[in-house]
């Protein structure tokens, strides 16, 4: 079996999904690593990273060999699973994404799920997405005695976006991973100070706007075990103490506003809507934080993503020179090493994830094959999401709005279509609260012109 990692270099998601990989047993008994990434320097730190655990634990990585390329063909070729977790551009590209908005009064704290930085990170992305999904038919690996066929997993955002793009060129490919839905649920179980095994949710919605719709708790001390229902206890304990919030001052604000919790981040979900990010203000009143995501400073993210990129290096430089190495007892919550388990074993996996919402057929009432995030199950057979879903109209209501920007930048990617990019942007709840039509096409034009050099499919 063969496991390619595109992108392995990745500051966020490279040594902690390589590292949950090698803690599976089931992934390392005759097994080959192929890591890429187009960062030599950081594509060397990686692979001497995982060279020493295998120097360190020879026995029990016996079954297991790294190889590390630049070349994404040599990387997908026979591979069984695709872990993407690129950034095309990288830093040089994100600061243009942040800085260039602002010159028109949109505020980004992140930039890389919705708005202008979101849909100009996509675009930057869809080539090289597009090589990838089309390596994995041409040269990916099928067991001739094996139905199934090679599965993608991205972990690059704008999330939705890049697996919408994947899955309308090569068809139930592609499935999308996140860590909101694992982040969030520890946040409302700590609300109520619930165990993992006494308190359960449905979530869904899309990619950084899935709804936890049901939240459910048991009580230790019941001796009936009755689940209930988690959100009154949730609003009971605000009332005693409000400062069960934290950070999340804005998230918890529209959570009053609608009646549910959702996923993601304040700095992130701001960026979504048309009513924080609008007024300073309403910034100060909302932020949960000085620095990072929840202080919903402009360009704060690609600041820290800056000093996490130096600081990476050093500290991977570090590892590969020490004498001692820890591995994992077990996998972390990252989904990919799961997924992979499930399949290669057999034993059911539950994970959110976004899919193609076929046919209408997974969240009713979000437009049909847009890309959602719902309950899937995989098993030897692939990955089985869960379909009947309804979202509440002001659910629905706010992922349409989204919905609607990401659809416009799928097919203006599809298509070389630049008036469907500046629909897109058009449409984005964040900029249309400041911006005019007019601004908004000269904001268009001048990502455009400034990022050509990564665009060159628009020429």
């Amino acid at each position: 079996m063969k496991i390619a990692m595109i992108g392995a270099g990745s500051i966020v998601f490279g040594e902690n999904i390589l590292t949950d990989i090698i803690a599976q047993p089931s992934l390392i008994k005759d097994t080959i690593i192929c890591l890429e990434d187009i960062d030599e320097t950081r594509l060397d730190l990686m692979y001497r990273l995982m060279i020493r655990f295998k120097d360190l634990y020879p026995e029990y990585l016996e079954g297991v060999s790294f190889q590390k390329t630049t070349d994404p063909k040599k990387a997908i070729t026979d591979a069984k699973y695709v872990i993407s977790a690129i950034h095309v551009g990288g830093l040089d590209a994100f600061r243009l994404d942040i800085d260039i908005p602002f010159k028109y009064n949109v505020t980004q704290c992140v930039g890389d799920t919705l708005g202008p930085g979101g849909v100009f990170r996509f675009l930057r992305q869809s080539t090289a997405l597009k090589q990838i999904v089309d390596l994995i038919e041409e040269v990916g690996h099928i067991p001739e005695s094996d139905e199934s066929k090679p599965l993608f997993l991205n972990y690059a955002n704008p999330m939705a976006m890049n697996t919408w793009y994947c899955n309308s060129i090569l068809p139930e490919s592609t499935v999308g991973l996140c860590h909101g839905v694992q982040a969030t649920s520890h946040l409302m179980r700590g609300w109520i100070k619930a165990k993992p095994e006494n308190f359960s949710f449905l979530c869904a919605g899309i990619n950084h706007m899935a709804w936890f719709l049901e939240a459910w708790y048991k009580d230790p001390d019941d001796p009936k075990k009755i689940w209930k229902n988690a959100y009154p206890l949730i609003f009971e304990n605000f009332k005693k103490n409000p400062n069960i919030v934290g950070s999340e001052k804005l998230r918890w604000d529209m959570m009053e506003a609608t009646g549910y919790f959702m996923t993601e981040s304040s700095g992130h979900l701001s960026e979504y809507l048309p009513y924080y990010r609008k007024r300073t203000n309403l910034l100060e009143e909302f932020k949960g934080a000085e620095t990072f995501h929840n202080s919903l400073l402009h360009g704060e993210v690609v600041r820290f993503d800056k000093l996490e990129a130096d600081a990476t290096e050093k500290r991977l430089e570090r590892k590969t020179r020490r004498k001692k190495l820890t591995l994992k007892k077990k996998a972390s919550e990252e989904y990919a090493s799961h997924i992979m388990n499930a399949i290669e074993t057999d034993m059911p996996f539950r994970f959110n994830g976004n899919v193609i919402n076929k046919n209408g057929s997974l969240i009713t009432n979000l437009p049909q094959d847009s890309c959602v995030e719902v309950p899937i199950f995989a098993d030897y057979h692939g990955l089985h999401p869960q379909g009947g879903i309804q979202l509440p109209t002001v659910c629905q209501a706010l992922c349409i709005s989204n919905i609607m920007v990401q659809k416009a930048a799928v097919e203006g990617a599809l298509n070389l279509d630049k008036e469907k990019i500046y629909h897109a942007v058009f449409l984005d709840p964040n900029t249309a609260s400041v911006c005019s039509p007019k601004e908004i096409r000269e904001m268009v034009d001048e990502l455009f012109e400034a990022e050509k050099q990564w665009l060159p499919q628009f020429d």
